[in-house]
């Protein structure tokens, strides 16, 4: 083996000087890094539930009379849905065909009251049917041809996503 001269020795010095402080650099800033910055999430599209409202086919109105109205809710969202309250929607309250054909325009059916309090879980991508008991009133108003009538009506839902 070869003995190293006094220009190997420094050489050989500094090198292994080099290596120590460049690994306590990189110690010391692995250890003392932070970062900042900015991140981006994409939130999903809320799809409108459809809603439909029907009088209770087994319990048929008639002037003065209340009824049960039953509620379609389709949920197309990917997040559950609960549902607060039930109001008039746009539209006209129309009577099946037959008591259309029969003369049933003035159909006199609104809802019990301006907002109906529900408490309704609608899952995701789910059809939900609930009930309003004594949702439906008749007044005075209807034709003679509505009695006995199915009625369909428009509803619209107040709610939020219940997803956790």
């Amino acid at each position: 083996m070869r003995k190293l001269d006094r220009r190997g020795k420094v050489i050989l010095s500094v090198a292994a000087a080099a290596a120590v402080i460049v690994n306590a650099g990189a110690a010391w800033a692995y250890w003392t890094l932070g970062g900042a910055g900015t991140g981006v999430a994409v939130a999903g599209t809320a799809v409108e539930l459809k809603l439909q409202g029907r009088s209770d086919e087994s319990k048929p109105l008639y002037p003065g009379a209340t009824a049960d109205l039953a509620v379609t809710v389709t949920n197309q969202n990917d997040f559950p849905v609960k549902i607060t309250s039930i109001s008039p929607g746009k539209g006209k309250v129309t009577a099946d065909p037959d008591h259309r054909d029969s003369g049933c325009v003035e159909t006199g059916v609104i809802l019990s009251a301006d907002v109906l309090p529900v408490s309704w879980q609608v899952p995701k991508n789910t059809i939900g049917v609930f009930t309003v008991p004594g949702g439906l009133r008749m007044t005075n108003s209807s034709d003679s041809a509505c009695q006995g009538a199915t009625f369909t009506i428009p509803v619209k839902a107040s709610g939020l996503s219940s997803a956790s």
